[in-house]
C-alpha cells in the first residue's frame, strides 16, 4: 500500500498503526503540557520539547523490544547519499529563503535594513551550533526517521506526507499560542501568525519528507537542513516565534519563511514533489 518495497533492503523495525498514533498523541500531548506547565520559562527552555519526537519514538521501540534494531537503523542505514542529500537539501532550503526575500521585496511586503547583519534574531538555543544541530536531530529522528517511514508502510506517499506535515504543524501550535499572546511579543495578528506557521510546517514537510525518502530515511540530511534553516531564516527574515526582525523588516506573519510567503514558496515545491511521487 505504501513504499513497502523501499523497506525490503533496510533494517527499519516494522511499526503498527497503533504505534504511530501513540507516537503522535504522546508527542503532541506532552508538548502541549510542557508549554503550559513551563509557560513562564524562557523560549530556550521550552525548546527542549524538540527532543520529544525522538524520545517517544525510542520509547515505543524499547516497549516492543526493537530498540537495538532501531538504533542500528539510525546508525548503520546512512550511505554515501547522506552527504549528497544533505548538501542538496541545504542548498534548496537556503534558496527558498532567498526567494522569500526577493518576493517580499518585489511586492513591497519587506524592506532590507541598512544595518549590518546580527545574530539577535537567531534564537539563543540555536546560536551554539552543536546544541542547535542536536535539537534539530531531536526532532528529525522522530519525524523523518520514525513517523514518516512508519506511515509509508501503511499509506501512499502523498497521504503519509500530508499526515506527517499536519502533525508537525500541530506540534508547533502550543508554543506559537504562548509566544504570540505573550505580553512582550507585540504580535499584532496572533491568529494569522499561528495559522500561517502551522500551514508552513505542513507544506514544508513535503520537502523534508521527500529528502528523507531519497536518502532512505537517514537522520542526517533532514537534521542538517533543519539546522541550516534555523540559522539562515531568522538571520535574513527574522523570527516568527519571537517577532524579531532579521535583515529584512516587515510583518513576520507575511514575510517569514515560516509565514505566508514561506507557505507560497513551499506550496509550489510541494506541488512539484506531489507530481514527481505520482
Amino acid at each position: 500500500m505504501g513504499l513497502i518495497a523501499t523497506f525490503d533492503s533496510l533494517v527499519f523495525p516494522s511499526v503498527s498503526i497503533i504505534d504511530l498514533y501513540s507516537h503522535v498523541f504522546l508527542t503532541l500531548f506532552t508538548t502541549g503540557l510542557w508549554v503550559f506547565v513551563y509557560r513562564h520559562r524562557s523560549f530556550t527552555f521550552l525548546a527542549l520539547a524538540m527532543f520529544f519526537p525522538s524520545i517517544f519514538a525510542i520509547t515505543i521501540h524499547i516497549y516492543h523490544g526493537s530498540f537495538i534494531r532501531f538504533i542500528s537503523f539510525l546508525i548503520l542505514n546512512p550511505q554515501w547519499s547522506t552527504l549528497h542529500w544533505s548538501i542538496i537539501g541545504s542548498l534548496i532550503s537556503t534558496l527558498s529563503i532567498i526567494i522569500c526575500c526577493l518576493m517580499n521585496y518585489m511586492i513591497g511586503w519587506g524592506q532590507f535594513c541598512s544595518k549590518q547583519l546580527t545574530l539577535l534574531s537567531v534564537h539563543q538555543h540555536n546560536r551554539n551550533l552543536i546544541y542547535g544541530w542536536l535539537r534539530a536531530l531531536g526532532e528529525e529522528i522522530g519525524w523523518r526517521s520514525y513517523l514518516l517511514p512508519g506511515l509509508l508502510i501503511h499509506f501512499y506517499p502523498i497521504v503519509a506526507l500530508n499526515i506527517s506535515g499536519f502533525v508537525w504543524g500541530l506540534y508547533h501550535v502550543p508554543v506559537m499560542i504562548l509566544l504570540c499572546y505573550h505580553p512582550q511579543s507585540k504580535v499584532q495578528y496572533p491568529i494569522r501568525t499561528i495559522t500561517v506557521q502551522f500551514l508552513s510546517c505542513w507544506v514544508s514537510a513535503f520537502f523534508y519528507g521527500w529528502i528523507a525518502i531519497q536518502c532512505r530515511f537517514s537522520m542526517i540530511p533532514p537534521a542538517t537542513i533543519h539546522f541550516i534553516w534555523n540559522q539562515i531564516n531568522p538571520l535574513l527574515l527574522g523570527s516568527i516565534y519571537t517577532n524579531t526582525p532579521g535583515w529584512m523588516n516587515g510583518e513576520q506573519w507575511k514575510i517569514n519563511g515560516e509565514g505566508f510567503m514561506g507557505c507560497i514558496v513551499y506550496f509550489i515545491l510541494a506541488t512539484i514533489i506531489t507530481i514527481q511521487l505520482r
